[in-house]
């Protein structure tokens, strides 16, 4: 589809209409209006990817021979303050003589640099077009002749500007320490020389719409190229652009999965939910039998010696203890004398041997043994733990957005709580607080592992994890928004992470997770792992009072002493005497 104009009359808001997807336009510059629509298309941005421009030039004489050099001037003059860097497509198809036309791009490698008219072929009626080469774009014109390029770091430590080459300090500013050599070495492959600018922040959106940071000065088109990734979110890409270079760090929770008894009751653990179910409808056989047989027991009768140490019969309360004591191994003062009660306590023992064995096999490891059980935010936000984040610039930022209903609870709640002072703390004194203590902290992840490699012991090295928070990928390398050298450093990433010098700096500065060698130390158990063993202690003497007390309060009602009725008002001691006397001769009488 196409269209075709004979004047300039309306083309003006056609080449500012952003809608518009026409990518093909083609002038012919012997038109009056030619050089004030290439004016307005320079003011627009029209000569900017993905627009292509075709111009047409008849520079033939009236004798057939071609046109003077002047023209080439003239070319260059017209161009010599437009904006067609490196991304853009402005072809010059001038025809000399005959049916011989040359084919040129023209360009600008930089805003101070002269026009360059490009090599690009021929075209003949016979031949048609004769291309010189058929390299892409950001291949032909990767040599930027020395142009200036402008970069940013983001830097948080004023003394990081010192120890960018020299790997001092790796677990400080590390992600600018990586891109730095990164930009040296594209700059390099595309033969420019590039300067930096420093911040302290990746850039934010105020309330006003405006950008702060390296953000603001690549949207104010203040540099070219941002020299410390940053992560990819929604908001900025209306703004800038981002190159696939990734650095391999990012941010997460780290923490080390705290002993099982910790976070669960260990006590209960060594047996399934189906085996203590058995086990309690066992014991309740067992009373059941007990019971029976020592009332079957009692009143058959027995030697002397029994009756002396079982002077009572048993009751059901009593039953019930023998019951407990041989279960917990504590032993009970019924002696049973005939078979069917010495059947029960028997078989009542060998099964509570069977199940202490096991029971206490178990627990010697759970109680050593870490848990798995935290996986996601929410376990974490229910979890005993302490949480704290690293204080950088974007982890406030990111930290004050949140939505989801889990990650803001872990915010207000555990990070920022009302009343108390935040959580906000130094890579080092968190990585320490993770080491002795149930803590989970929010830090960069190279530096954090850094930190642990070169603090930990190997035996706390093992159980570590990490917890994605943010829900972004690693930090990229970002550009301007239509930028005109996109494709050229694009190429440029590219080269770097196929010749593997990428590889070589992340490895140098961006730690691994730390390798667990084996749990070498013993595991010591305090009050923390036998919290429950001590609450069940604690629970027992609560109870037997609670039942002391019921007790004394059944005994006194049981020996309440009885009221005795008043007599009516009108009967005397005389006239009961009396009564009693006519009752006492009416037997007479009746005998």
């Amino acid at each position: 589809m196409h269209e075709i104009h004979q004047s300039s009359k309306g083309f003006d808001e056609r080449l500012r209409d952003p809608e518009d997807h026409r990518v093909l336009w083609v002038l012919d510059l012997e038109c009056d209006y030619a050089i004030p629509m290439l004016r307005a298309a320079n003011g627009s941005g029209m000569f900017g990817a993905p627009n292509k421009w075709l111009l047409l030039q008849d520079r033939r004489t009236f004798d057939g021979t071609p046109a003077s050099d002047g023209d080439r001037d003239g070319i260059e003059e017209t161009f010599r303050e437009m904006a067609v860097f490196p991304d853009s497509e402005v072809f010059l198809a001038r025809r000399l003589r005959g049916d011989f036309t040359e084919i040129r791009s023209i360009y600008r490698r930089g805003p101070l640099s002269e026009v360059v008219l490009e090599d690009r072929g021929n075209w003949t009626a016979d031949g048609g077009v004769l291309p010189r080469d058929l390299l892409p774009t950001s291949r032909r014109r990767r040599d930027l002749a020395g142009t200036h390029l402008r970069s940013c770091l983001v830097i948080t430590n004023p003394d990081t500007i010192n120890h960018l080459t020299d790997y001092e300090n790796q677990h400080i500013d590390a992600i600018t320490k990586a891109n730095y050599p990164w930009m040296l070495i594209m700059a390099r492959r595309m033969n420019a020389t590039i300067g930096f600018q420093i911040t302290d922040s990746w850039g934010y959106k105020t309330q006003n719409g405006t950008w702060t940071g390296m953000t603001g000065l690549l949207h104010r088109r203040e540099v070219d190229i941002g020299g410390t990734g940053m992560f990819l979110i929604e908001e900025r890409l209306d703004v800038l652009e981002y190159v696939q270079l990734y650095s391999k760090t990012g941010t997460a929770f780290i923490f080390r999965q705290p002993l099982l008894s910790m976070i669960s009751n260990i006590f209960a653990l060594p047996f399934q939910r189906s085996v203590w179910i058995a086990t309690g409808v066992f014991l309740l056989a067992v009373l059941a039998l007990l019971y029976v047989s020592s009332k079957w027991e009692y009143r058959l009768g027995t030697s002397a010696y029994w009756e002396s140490l079982n002077p009572a019969q048993q009751t059901l309360s009593d039953n019930l203890m023998v019951v407990l004591g041989a279960m917990a191994q504590q032993g009970y003062y019924y002696e049973p004398y005939r078979v069917p009660p010495r059947i029960v306590t028997l078989m009542l023992l060998i099964t509570a041997l069977s199940l202490y064995a096991s029971y206490t096999a178990n627990i010697v490891t759970l109680l050593q043994s870490t848990a798995d059980t935290i996986k996601t935010p929410a376990d974490l936000l229910n979890s005993p733990f302490k949480i704290g984040a690293q204080d950088i610039v974007y982890n406030r930022h990111y930290f004050s957005q949140f939505q989801d209903p889990v990650r803001k609870a872990i915010v207000e709640q555990k990070v920022e709580p009302r009343g108390y002072k935040g959580n906000w703390v130094t890579l080092e004194e968190g990585m320490h607080r993770v080491r002795t203590e149930l803590f989970a902290i929010h830090a960069e992840i190279g530096p954090a592992y850094k930190q642990m490699q070169d603090t930990f012991l190997e035996d706390e090295k093992c159980g570590i994890e990490q917890m994605d928070f943010l829900n972004v990928i690693n930090p990229l390398i970002v550009i301007q928004k239509r930028s005109p050298y996109r494709e050229i450093v694009r190429n440029a990433a590219h080269r770097l992470h196929e010749t593997g010098l990428k590889f070589r700096d992340e490895h140098r500065l961006f730690a691994r997770r730390p390798q667990c060698q084996g749990q070498t130390s013993f595991v010591s158990i305090g009050l923390t792992e036998c919290y429950f063993a001590l609450v069940s202690m604690c629970c027992g003497p609560i109870f037997s009072l609670v039942v002391l007390l019921l007790e004394t309060l059944w005994y006194k009602w049981r020996n309440r002493p009885i009221k005795e009725d008043k007599l009516p008002e009108d009967l005397t001691f005389d006239t009961v005497v009396e009564e009693s006397l006519d009752v006492d001769q009416g037997f007479e009488q009746m005998q």
